[in-house]
């Protein structure tokens, strides 16, 4: 019973966030007060919701590079379209806002599902060129301003102000746990319970395991790529309108180069890089974890730029422990 604990992929994850929290507490007692866990976790939300997408393409089997472009021409074009609107008298609701960020994001996400089903192109490839396309085309045709404060929508702004409970902090301002984690609970949740008990869902874990295979026991290729991408979209024109509302601002350039950050904590999470595994309590540990080294790892003394050279060593850590897992659980099972 032990040994299959410890040999799940989410007990990497687990073991690390708490030998990483002794460590950050031992530094910095103040790591441990309910106001940095209530920051943590807001900051949380945005690369958590999007490695429910990331997670998705993962498990069958490819690499999204366009997660975070998706994002931002969604939100940026949602909160440019209803600041428009709003500039004319409409305010518009929150829900409103998200649903058509949303929709937007399923609609790009769908073009990457034509380049790789209908084309054949690598998932890799396929949406690295996207990612690009999508940028090139928000920049000429909807914007590359700062949408700032006082112009956007605003309902996006009394969100980023939302708190579910407060209390006042020394300086006399006011803490609390921020309403946009219930979403990204939410969006774990639902991602769960699409992956593990719909049809679609396992559809998706076995064109990552074997793509023939899962053709030959009637999975739709085109269908599954479908779902995987337009779900993906989905996922990052929520993140996205989210992420913007928190900060209060629309920068085009904001989630540039952040795919590192986010794909790292998919994968030290458990998703396994060549397809077919994968769990949303992984991704959750995962994102937990990488966003606890990289707020906290100036209490040990390393510079803030070093964070990527960081992740990069825990993905290869995390893929070589994954490797040894799985070999010890064949070996585990074969004793059976």
């Amino acid at each position: 019973m032990i040994k299959r604990i410890v040999l799940k992929n989410e007990f990497l994850s687990l073991s690390m966030i708490l030998l990483f929290g002794i460590i950050f507490g031992i530094a910095n007692p103040t790591f441990l007060s309910l106001i940095n866990i209530l920051d943590l976790l807001k900051m949380c939300v945005k690369p958590a919701i999007f490695a429910c997408g990331v997670m998705i393409v993962l498990i069958s089997g490819g690499i999204d590079m366009s997660f975070l472009w998706i994002g931002m021409f969604s939100a940026y074009s949602t909160s440019k379209l209803f600041s428009i609107v709003q500039a004319n008298g409409t305010i518009v609701p929150f829900a409103v806002i998200l649903l058509v960020s949303m929709f937007i994001g399923a609609l790009l996400g769908s073009i990457n599902s034509l380049l790789v089903s209908k084309f054949r192109i690598p998932v890799f490839i396929a949406t690295l060129s996207s990612a690009n396309i999508f940028m090139g085309i928000m920049f000429q045709f909807v914007g590359s301003e700062y949408i700032f404060p006082e112009q956007m929508p605003q309902s996006m702004i009394e969100f980023s102000n939302k708190l579910l409970f407060s209390f006042p902090s020394q300086g006399g301002t006011l803490v609390g746990l921020h309403v946009s984690v219930l979403y990204a609970i939410a969006a774990l949740l639902i991602t769960h319970l699409v992956m593990r008990y719909t049809m679609m869902g396992r559809s998706v874990y076995a064109l990552g395991g074997d793509a023939s295979s899962a053709e030959r026991v009637g999975f739709s290729l085109i269908k599954t790529n479908l779902f995987v991408f337009m779900m993906a979209g989905l996922i990052a024109g929520l993140a996205g309108a989210i992420a913007i509302s928190n900060i209060q601002v629309a920068n085009p350039y904001d989630f540039q180069g952040q795919e590192l950050t986010v794909t790292a904590a998919v994968i030290i999470g458990g998703t396994r890089v060549t397809g077919g595994k994968g769990s949303v309590l992984g991704v959750a540990l995962g994102v937990l974890l990488t966003n606890l080294i990289s707020q906290n790892l100036i209490l040990v003394g390393v510079p803030p730029e070093y964070n990527k050279f960081v992740f990069g060593l825990l993905i290869i850590f995390a893929t070589i422990v994954q490797a040894v897992q799985e070999r010890a659980r064949k070996a585990l099972y074969r004793g059976l």
